[in-house]
């Protein structure tokens, strides 16, 4: 579950960029350096964490649920990467209703694939 940590930092880190271009264009018109300052520092600690920690979430959900798949199909695979994003994406948006659900079900579901091709590619 390394990744986990590394997915958690790359959401932190680009939600604090994101944070910080977006408190810069709220910075108030004529305000002091200090009000100026601290426009960008909320911005920052709002995006970065919110982003860190939904992908922290989303990243050991997805660990949990492929290594129960390996386990019980007894092989890791790209499939089993795929259904297991599946899955995540449909429980993370779960309390949403059905269309945001099969959207990021969809969209899990295609990271996974996307990082198991990557992945092989990779190594092969």
């Amino acid at each position: 579950c390394y990744g986990t940590g590394d997915v958690y930092l790359i959401g932190l880190g680009s939600g604090g960029a994101y944070g910080f271009f977006e408190g810069l264009r709220n910075i108030p018109p004529n305000s002091p350096g200090k009000l100026q300052l601290n426009t960008v520092l909320n911005h920052v600690t709002r995006r970065g964490p919110f982003l860190g920690n939904n992908m922290g979430v989303l990243a050991m959900m997805y660990n949990l649920i492929n290594s129960s798949i390996d386990s019980y199909r007894g092989k890791h695979d790209t499939a089993g990467s795929v259904g297991a994003g599946a899955i995540t994406g449909a429980i993370f948006r779960s309390s949403r209703g059905l269309k945001p659900m099969g959207y990021a079900s969809a969209m899990m579901a295609g990271a996974a694939g996307s990082w198991s091709l990557v992945k092989k590619s990779l190594l092969n």
